[in-house]
């Protein structure tokens, strides 16, 4: 992409872009624009290089701190990467942005996976998918042939589109249509794929870098789970909040026996503080507008009981608000007590045992 040529080059001055968002990017947190073609993309998508015999290379986010070589033919020399100075400040921001980013993402990917359900429930089979496309064609709301790729003319109307799939007939033509068809299906795939790859990627980099929060596991892709299930040794298979919570489990109990029978050597840590005592800023964005497929991700990453098969979203809402608030209740009646306890001391430490209510004094 034309940014990483520019960024290599030293270079982003045209973009606007901080010397510190190559870091970024090839960590594999963030996406930046092409300042070519506008579009989207990361370190998974972009185009790497090799500095030495100007080829492609496959890069991994996590060779971000380490010396590789390209892996083709007759190039051996190894390279690095470049690293630019950040301030803690700016450092915390980016946690911030990529946090709220991947959430709507996380969010958008549970979106489409449900709107792509009902659409194969509603379209049936490829036949009536035909149907629909010729029925478009005579309607003149599509311009090409739906067998055989044939344009149709502005200055057509819906009597030559109808007499022309009347004569649709040329094996040839349609064959070469059906071709081009499953080409460009094929790309779109591919692109698909690798869009989602990038988007995973981002998930589980930003996960790893803002402390590998138990409680956030909801915002990883359901492949990123599965792998992190088979890490475990734990079933990967299932629904998205049967694998978290197998997985929170795991790692609760996990973390609990590192902290008693201390830690092992190259133990990657986890942070699996509580529902009740997580910062504001860690928890999902308003998660009363969140599906109730969401919510009982959310609530299986942070270990709460609930029925995965009855409960609705008030009862995971109700549960999870009550999780949330735990002690929070208990501590303020507490507070109250004693404040009046103090109050009541005030008031006795401050009469005098020598002087009465009716102004006469004592003996």
């Amino acid at each position: 992409k034309q940014w990483y040529q520019r960024r290599v080059r030293g270079n982003t001055t045209n973009l606007g872009l901080e010397d510190s968002a190559y870091n970024f990017l090839m960590m594999g947190v963030k996406q930046y624009l092409c300042g070519g073609c506008f579009a989207r993309f990361g370190c998974m998508t972009a185009i790497h290089k090799c500095p030495h015999c100007r080829k492609t290379f496959e890069y991994d986010p996590d060779d971000y701190h380490r010396k590789i070589t390209c892996g083709n033919i007759k190039c051996d020399k190894p390279f690095g990467f470049w690293m630019f100075k950040v301030s803690e400040k700016r450092e915390q921001e980016i946690r911030r942005e990529v946090k709220a980013e991947n959430e709507s993402i996380a969010k958008k990917r549970a979106q489409q996976k449900r709107r792509a359900a009902r659409a194969d429930r509603r379209v049936g089979s490829q036949s009536n998918e035909e149907r629909v496309q010729e029925q478009l064609f005579l309607l003149k709301l599509i311009d090409h042939c739906p067998r055989c790729g044939f344009f149709l003319d502005r200055h057509m109307n819906s009597d030559d589109a109808k007499d022309h799939l009347s004569s649709c007939n040329d094996a040839k033509a349609i064959k070469a249509h059906q071709a081009n068809v499953s080409a460009k299906a094929a790309a779109s795939k591919q692109k698909q794929k690798a869009e989602e790859t990038q988007e995973e990627v981002m998930a589980f980099k930003t996960w790893e870098i803002n402390g590998r929060q138990v409680g956030q596991l909801w915002m990883l892709s359901e492949n990123i789970l599965r792998r992190e299930c088979k890490k475990f040794g734990l079933e990967a298979e299932g629904a998205k909040h049967f694998l978290i919570a197998r997985l929170a489990e795991v790692i609760r109990s996990r973390e609990r026996k590192m902290i008693t029978m201390g830690g092992e050597v190259n133990h990657a840590s986890y942070d699996v503080t509580p529902l009740h005592k997580v910062d504001a800023e860690d928890l999902p964005d308003n998660w009363q507008n969140m599906d109730p497929s969401d919510l009982k991700c959310v609530a299986a990453s942070y270990g709460l009981d609930f029925d995965h098969a009855n409960d609705t979203k008030s009862d995971l809402l109700k549960k999870l608000d009550t999780a949330r608030l735990k002690g929070s209740g208990l501590l303020m009646i507490l507070d109250d007590q004693s404040k009046k306890a103090k109050k009541r001391k005030s008031r006795t430490s401050d009469e005098d045992p020598d002087f009465k209510v009716d102004g006469n004094e004592s003996d």
